[in-house]
């Protein structure tokens, strides 16, 4: 029961860590896509796109992670959701590299339509 909890402690974590990243790039993709008027009507595709990305990735990456030993003192399943969380923090970081050349990719080919 207690690496249950641990786990759902980790699902916790990566779901607040990937609201703060949504909640803090969200604004300024929003002014990006709308700089250029062709991608208006595309900017609240790519805005959830980008959402639902990050969720997945986040819950690919913690579903891989062991239930911990039952065994383990309170700061043993501290390190271990730290450990845990390191693939996520992967998965994030790639899908936000990828997801920045795909938007630069798009800027990039409609560059020559400015507003």
């Amino acid at each position: 029961m207690v690496g249950l909890a641990v786990w759902l402690v980790l699902a916790a974590v990566t779901v607040v860590v990937c609201v703060a990243v949504i909640c803090a790039v969200r604004r300024p993709m929003r002014r990006l896509l709308e700089a250029n008027s062709y991608i208006v009507p595309a900017g609240s595709f790519y805005l959830r796109t980008f959402s639902v990305l990050v969720f997945l990735a986040a819950l690919a990456a913690i579903s891989k992670a062991d239930a911990p030993d039952t065994d383990k003192a309170f700061m043993e399943y501290v390190w271990w959701i730290v450990g845990a969380l390191q693939p996520f923090f992967m998965a994030l970081g790639f899908w936000l590299m990828g997801y920045v050349a795909l938007l630069t990719l798009l800027f990039v080919v409609l560059g020559r339509y400015r507003d």
